[in-house]
């Protein structure tokens, strides 16, 4: 039936295997179809928010979040693009999708003895909601990492990573921050073509970002990281802004593939106008987190 459905949708290639014989023949996959690992993360729980002045209050908010991995991003030679690939989707949280990011190498080479060293270049797709901003963007990077087994079961991975957002978008103010932005110039363009005030910006920008990963028998126990975006708005009021976050993960397995795991989070926006009195000086907030994990290699 498979066959039959590809014939559908190719025909002369559909056509030709039939003519050939090979409808019916087995194969194996080949070899560069098969990932060199495929694991899936997930971890369900609750998170609770703050502000800069108040300490956390009210009741937590349900999450859910799945992690899955394609082949390994960060080890071995590759010149076909995403035949390795991270995915990261987190549900609730305060909003029904509160992040999902791709991440699909498109280059890697080990360096360094042993080839503990490894340079990659990656093209992602990010989306982030939050208090502090919410954002959408794709971008090329350009990344270091580092590889070092600490004994027979504990391992360590550090990253260095920058890049380019080759377009971005971002809520023009935070959440709770109530402004109307100005109104655009009476616009002459033609059927299509959005006027009056818009609540979002958009344009290119950079990022960098660091990672520290400690594993125990490939489960990841405790994880830093580190990410800074800058995207400049193009059209409308010029603008820059920068956001930060810092994500720091404690996990403990218990029994099989079950653990617990902790996260403290903080969440920084700032944003400079051309204009220094409408600058925002920053919003910022902490969050915390608790959640149960499940792991699958």
């Amino acid at each position: 039936m498979s066959e039959i459905g590809a014939t559908v949708l190719d025909p002369v290639t559909g056509y030709n295997t039939f003519r050939r014989g090979d409808a019916s023949r087995i194969y194996e996959k080949p070899s560069d179809m098969v990932p060199s690992a495929l694991s899936g993360f997930m971890s369900a729980g609750a998170l609770w928010r703050g502000t800069e002045h108040e300490p956390f209050q009210g009741a937590g908010q349900a999450f859910l979040e799945t992690d899955l991995l394609y082949g390994d991003p960060l080890q071995g030679r590759s010149r076909d693009p995403y035949d390795a690939f991270a995915m990261t989707l987190r549900f609730g949280g305060g909003s029904p999708v509160s992040e999902a990011r791709l991440i699909g190498r498109l280059l890697g080479e080990p360096f360094g003895k042993d080839g503990k060293f490894q340079f990659t270049v990656a093209q992602a797709y990010d989306f982030q909601k939050n208090d502090a901003y919410a954002f959408g963007a794709q971008s090329f990077d350009g990344g270091v990492s580092f590889t070092q087994p600490l004994s027979s079961r504990i391992g360590l991975t550090l990253m260095g990573s920058g890049g380019l957002t080759v377009l971005g978008a971002i809520d023009s103010l935070p959440l709770g921050v109530e402004e109307v932005p100005e109104e655009e110039p009476e616009s002459e363009g033609g059927q299509g073509v959005s006027e009056g005030p818009r609540f979002y910006d958009y344009g290119p920008g950079a990022n960098f970002g660091a990672v520290s990963q400690f594993t125990r028998g490939g489960r990841p126990i405790a994880q830093f990281n580190y990410e800074a975006r800058h995207i400049y708005s193009l059209d409308g009021v010029r603008v820059n802004h920068f956001l930060q976050k810092t994500r720091f993960d404690l996990m403990v397995p218990l029994k099989g593939r079950l653990g617990i795991g902790a996260a403290a989070e903080y969440f920084s926006r700032k944003s400079y106008y051309q204009d220094p009195d409408r600058t925002v000086k920053g919003y910022s907030y902490p969050q915390v987190r608790a959640y149960l994990t499940w792991s699958q290699r």
